[in-house]
């Protein structure tokens, strides 16, 4: 029986994945995230991960919180709370974002969590940020997250073929249907992270001035104008792309399309400039799916939610999968036998790193 530490670390590792997976369904840090800049130094200093508590949207002064202004997040603490929401500062700042940035105070729908502290200090961990988000790519943190649930099940799922206390030998067998169940949930995981991965959101930056027309990117209140942008598909399979202008973009030249294998296209956006001065952002929502369903049907769904065709695409696979399963007869037939030392699931997994 393996002790309830080993449980709960595995317990702590499938939070923290689902999590990460929630949080590229939404957009949006859910349990874990990292500092991209030094605004909260020594606090928390760029690319130190930390902690988020996402139940905990009412902080109090003093309290360190992840919010969203625009289309970033930003990690800075509650400096005071007014009727319109929060004021915000990063510790390392001179001023409070509300004063330096023009950002209008935090309304709670805007706060994704607040980070876990202990003893008035973040839970956090040195730079791994700086390695996450340098060194991986999207799909290096996929292979990642797949070597994580292979070394799970080896070191969880495996099964002791010989029960006796008298022997010190055992072995650990890996039997045909967890190898199937595996290499399906891994597959699903693919289909849905390479779908989010090839979603994104194009920022289009320009300012209101009176001046406008003087400089690149300097326009008049009210003034219309066009951008244009280009999407590739970097999929080694065809996508089917939706495009939807985000305010102040007001529309697209092309709202649907199909792009190949390495394909890329070209997009006009018409953006119409706020009649107030200032800087702003305009964003352009690039939505992609692998045509496993009839491109109409994806596209009813696409109105619906974006998130609905791809759910409406991993139920098929996991229908088809199931059906294989069912039809193929898959039992539990031994396909892996290791044997293994009387050692703990931790230690193991680290053998298994060794290996």
């Amino acid at each position: 029986m393996k002790s309830a530490v080993e449980y709960t670390l595995l317990a702590v590792v499938v939070v923290l994945v689902l999590g990460s997976l929630l949080g590229v369904l939404m957009n949006r840090p859910v349990f874990i995230s990292y500092a991209y800049s030094e605004s909260m130094k020594p606090t928390i200093g760029k690319g130190d991960v930390f902690f988020i508590n996402p139940f905990e949207k009412n902080p109090e002064v003093g309290d360190i919180i992840v919010f969203q202004t625009g289309n970033t997040w930003t990690v800075h603490r509650v400096f005071a709370v007014t009727e319109e929401g929060y004021i915000t500062k990063g510790d390392n700042n001179i001023a409070t974002d509300q004063q330096s940035r023009n950002v209008p105070p935090i309304p709670g729908e805007k706060i994704a969590g607040t980070v876990i502290t202990v003893g008035g200090r973040p839970v956090k961990i040195p730079k791994l940020g700086n390695y996450v988000g340098n060194a991986l790519s999207d799909r290096g943190k996929v292979l990642v997250a797949g070597l994580l649930i292979i070394i799970g099940v080896f070191a969880f799922t495996g099964e002791e073929a010989s029960r006796s206390r008298k022997k010190r030998r055992k072995f650990m067998t890996v039997r045909f249907k967890t190898l199937y169940l595996l290499a399906s949930a891994f597959l699903l995981v693919m289909v849905a992270v390479a779908t989010f991965v090839s979603w994104e959101v194009v920022p289009i930056d320009f300012a209101v001035t009176s001046a406008g027309g003087l400089r690149e990117g300097w326009y008049l209140p009210g003034e219309e104008f066009q951008q244009d942008i280009t999407v590739a598909n970097h999929n080694v399979y065809p996508m089917l792309y939706y495009i939807s202008p985000q305010y102040p973009a007001t529309e697209v030249s092309s709202e649907k399309f199909r792009l190949g294998r390495g394909e890329e296209k070209g997009i006009t956006v018409t953006v119409e400039a706020p009649s107030e001065t200032s800087l702003y952002t305009a964003s352009v929502r690039v939505n992609a799916y692998m045509p496993l369903l009839p491109s109409s049907v994806i596209e009813r769904l696409y109105l619906i939610n974006p998130i609905v065709p791809l759910l409406a695409i991993l139920v098929e696979l996991s229908v088809f999968l199931g059906a294989v399963y069912v039809i193929a007869g898959i039992g539990n037939e031994e396909v892996v036998r290791i044997r293994k030392r009387r050692v703990s699931s931790i230690k193991g997994i680290s053998e298994v790193f060794r290996i």
